[in-house]
């Protein structure tokens, strides 16, 4: 698993749907509350899962990642109904997608530290 890679691609959903926010696009909601759908979430519930099933921080980490995708859908729909007031705010910091792309990032460095030789 490329960390560096994973981490950056979860960054990037905040701009991804802030050009969806401003350009007006309908997105998949359903698909983006998937948290399987992407390479991190293949990796989370294949390699790693028969590696790491019952390590505590993996677990932390898969669950941070479903958080993640659950509130990018929720921020998704909002902007399929074009709720554009209501979407801006849920991309806030101070809120559920802000405090869930964190704790991705945070999950993604400990699980890093634990599955890297050092």
């Amino acid at each position: 698993m490329d960390f560096d890679k994973a981490t950056a691609a979860h960054a990037d959903w905040k701009v991804k749907l802030r050009v969806a926010l401003s350009n007006h696009d309908t997105l998949d909601a359903q698909a983006i509350c998937s948290d399987r759908n992407c390479d991190l979430g293949r990796w989370l519930h294949g390699e790693a899962r028969l590696r790491l099933g019952t390590n505590v921080t993996y677990l932390q980490c898969v669950e941070a990642h479903r958080d993640f995708h659950v509130c990018a859908g929720k921020v998704a729909e909002a902007i399929n109904r074009k709720d554009d007031a209501t979407a801006e705010r849920m991309l806030g910091t101070e809120t559920p997608f802000g405090v869930a792309s964190m704790k991705v990032a945070v999950a993604l460095r400990r699980l890093r530290r634990e599955v890297e030789p050092a």
